[in-house]
């Protein structure tokens, strides 16, 4: 894949007032993604290095529709330590949201069906008893 404008991955590494996390801003052919990554303490160079090499790439990305730029420094000044929370947090949490929501009624449909299938083969076994 070709680093072009339309294809770009910007990694932000900030210190929430908890843990230290990552979040990672991918575009891609247009489309945008966003997924977030806690470190915990802060991480060292050889941690930072170790994954990025490593757990990097396993990182869940959901898809966001806005794509917002995070500018920590511009909004530690305005909210100076209040509870702002950026555009593209906001639009992550949303987007996993709505990915858990999907997916929670995927597996609520795939539990019918085998409760469906079950009621089916028991109700075929007593026929052919009789």
């Amino acid at each position: 894949m070709k680093i072009t404008e339309k294809n770009y991955t910007i990694t932000t590494i900030y210190f929430d007032g908890q843990f230290w996390c990552a979040i990672i801003e991918k575009n891609v052919d247009g489309q945008n993604f966003s997924g977030r990554y806690v470190f915990g303490e802060e991480p060292s160079n050889p941690r930072l290095l170790n994954w990025m090499l490593g757990e990097f790439a396993e990182i869940k990305l959901f898809p966001v529709n806005e794509n917002r730029k995070i500018r920590f420094k511009k909004l530690a000044k305005k909210s100076n330590g209040s509870k702002g929370v950026p555009k593209s947090l906001k639009a992550f949490s949303a987007a996993q949201k709505e990915y858990a929501e999907n997916r929670k009624s995927q597996k609520r449909m795939q539990k019918k069906i085998l409760e469906k299938e079950k009621y089916l083969l028991k109700k075929e076994k007593k026929r052919k008893k009789s």
